[in-house]
């Protein structure tokens, strides 16, 4: 997802620009999907609650949060929630799953940041003499 200008900018709710974005992004495939396939033959409804969890929860929450994020620290620095998810995904899959560690996975995860940093470092204005 991009995000440009900062949310604060705008006369819209934080939630309808990125409702917008997903429902359009939902529409999209549901439009298409029947000119390549063809319809299902059983529709088993046991998953359908939880694909709408993950869609709403997981999805929905994300968007909220990441245009919640440009709004008050603005877009350079919202983005660098996504360099972490790696991160963060390996280290549950270490502590949650009982995932091995391997010796290259603490060095990958030092990178991170280290990419990371510059972004966030402000150009030094040079003194007019």
């Amino acid at each position: 997802m991009r995000v440009r200008r900062s949310p604060a900018d705008r006369t819209e709710s934080r939630l309808a620009m990125p409702s917008v974005r997903l429902l359009l992004g939902t529409a999209q495939p549901a439009l298409v999907t029947p000119l390549f396939t063809s319809a299902p033959s059983s529709f088993p409804l046991v998953p359908l609650p939880a694909v709408t969890a993950l869609g709403a929860l997981g999805t929905g929450a994300a968007c909220l949060v990441q245009y919640g994020l440009v709004a008050e620290v603005g877009p350079t620095t919202a983005r660098m929630v996504t360099y972490f998810i790696p991160v963060i995904a390996t280290a549950a899959g270490v502590a949650l799953l009982d995932e091995r560690l391997d010796r290259n996975t603490p060095a990958g995860a030092l990178v991170v940041p280290a990419g990371a940093a510059p972004a966030q470092s402000r150009p030094r204005r040079r003194s007019q003499a």
